[in-house]
């Protein structure tokens, strides 16, 4: 645990690396603060510095694949080079392998109904839950957004806590209801040590869900023996949006909450407010640093930036295919297109324009996205849209390239989310670190914030 002199040297490393992060992205933000689908029309890739496509638009998809591991030709502009050597020295903290944990065997009558990445995550979520509360001396877990139940059930069964899971959406805590009387159903013969209790409830930042969170507790498990004993842990596998500032700040003030372990997802999602967002940042630290810019080239946190943090990572660009690579360039491009048309408007009866098999030509699209939209038939929009592809299609060869770079910018973005959520635990005297917890390649929200109390 730390003491009071260990919190301030955190807090004043965090502060330089803060302003490392943030003139970085300042500096080359024109690589990610824009609508993917506008590339065409904003012709974004002509903001690029010279020499930077050209170079690598010369490479195969497989060493495309391999930059963001460190694969460089010397003869490349000097700026290009060090872009790509300062982007991996700053996401190094994404890099880095957690502390080995060793993932639970999760028994048959639990697994019913996870995906393999789910059942991924589960093993290995709960083994780390375990072990942080063993050294908090916790039983009881309350997991927030709690979802389906998986993690809650495993929790419950395999290490016998007692867990309270609080899900927003009736119907998620009716289906985790029911797959807890199946997994009962399918194993008699091991009864389950602990309890999973469900409950609907939304946890928002304000200081009366906070005070209804804590009444819940208490109500459940107030009469327990061991409860003025043993402490309660926080947990959240990828809170969406604000449900991990909400999560934090509930941990600082709960008295009973002892320990925290939060994965978070879909940064894009946090609630907008002004030229930026309601709980990012969430630190002081990170405000100042940010403050600090003002004279030197303001970083703006935008909806796009916090998009490209929530994307994949380098290790699902790896993997890549040439067919993979033709149909993102193809998605881009051909979406493009058709927001070049300003007086093109229609809406969209299916959440996709256009299914996959359909990217392999522009006139196939024209045609899935006149069935799947109330976009008229019309020769003339055809001719249109037909005009605008042969205009830009030299440049679809830049749309691989491009993303590249943002490939190389979405650890520093989410590096820099994490870590001011960790700077603003820590400023309240809160123990608080990043642990890798997933392989990313199958799970890419893979850090855990996890938080003690002293």
């Amino acid at each position: 645990m730390l003491d009071a002199a260990q919190f301030d040297v955190k807090l004043l490393d965090y502060r330089v690396v803060f302003g490392e992060l943030t003139l970085f992205l300042a500096k080359y933000d024109f690589l990610f603060n824009f609508k993917v689908t506008e590339f065409l029309r904003r012709r974004v890739w002509e903001k690029v510095p010279e020499g930077w496509l050209d170079a690598l638009s010369e490479l195969s998809f497989e060493e495309l694949n391999e930059v963001p591991y460190g694969f460089t030709k010397e003869y490349w502009p000097q700026s290009l080079l060090t872009f790509l050597s300062d982007a991996l020295k700053l996401s190094s903290f994404h890099f880095a392998k957690g502390d080995g944990i060793c993932p639970l065997e999760v028994v048959e009558s639990c697994r019913f109904g996870m995906s393999p990445k789910k059942l991924h995550e589960v093993s290995h979520l709960a083994s780390l839950i375990n072990s942080v509360c063993i050294k908090s001396n916790c039983k009881y877990i309350v997991d927030i957004g709690s979802g389906l139940g998986y993690l809650d059930l495993v929790l419950c069964k395999q290490f016998g806590y007692e867990v309270l899971g609080l899900e927003n959406q009736k119907l998620r805590v009716s289906v985790a209801s029911k797959r807890t009387t199946i997994a009962k159903k399918k194993d008699r013969n091991d009864c389950m040590s602990g309890t999973f209790t469900q409950r609907q409830f939304e946890l928002t930042n304000n200081e009366e869900s906070i005070i209804q969170l804590e009444q819940l507790i208490n109500e459940l498990w107030s009469c327990d023996a061991d409860f003025n004993v043993k402490g309660v842990c926080l947990i959240g596998l990828h809170c969406c949006g604000d449900l991990t500032p909400a999560a934090l700040r509930a941990f600082s003030i709960l008295s009973r909450t002892k320990c925290l372990v939060c994965l978070s997802c879909c940064y894009h999602r946090m609630e907008p407010a002004g030229e930026g967002f309601l709980h990012f940042p969430l630190s002081s630290t990170l405000k100042e640093a940010m403050s600090e810019m003002e004279s030197t080239g303001r970083f703006e946190v935008t909806k796009y930036a916090l998009r490209l943090a929530a994307q994949d990572t380098r290790s699902r660009w790896r993997k890549q295919t040439t067919s993979d690579h033709m149909f993102h360039t193809h998605s881009v491009a051909y979406r493009g297109i058709f927001e070049l048309n300003d007086d093109l408007s229609f809406m969209k009866q299916k959440r996709k324009l256009a299914r996959r098999r359909e990217h392999h030509n522009f006139e196939s699209y024209i045609d899935e996205v006149i069935k799947r939209t109330s976009l008229s038939d019309s020769e003339s929009v055809r001719n249109r849209l037909l005009r605008l592809y042969n205009e830009h299609q030299r440049h679809f060869m830049f749309i691989e390239p491009f993303t590249l770079l943002q490939v190389m910018l979405q650890p520093v973005l989410e590096r820099l989310i994490i870590e001011d959520r960790v700077a603003f635990l820590l400023q309240q005297r809160l123990d608080a670190s990043v642990q890798a917890v997933f392989d990313d390649s199958i799970s890419p929200r893979n850090f855990a914030v996890v938080a003690f109390k002293v």
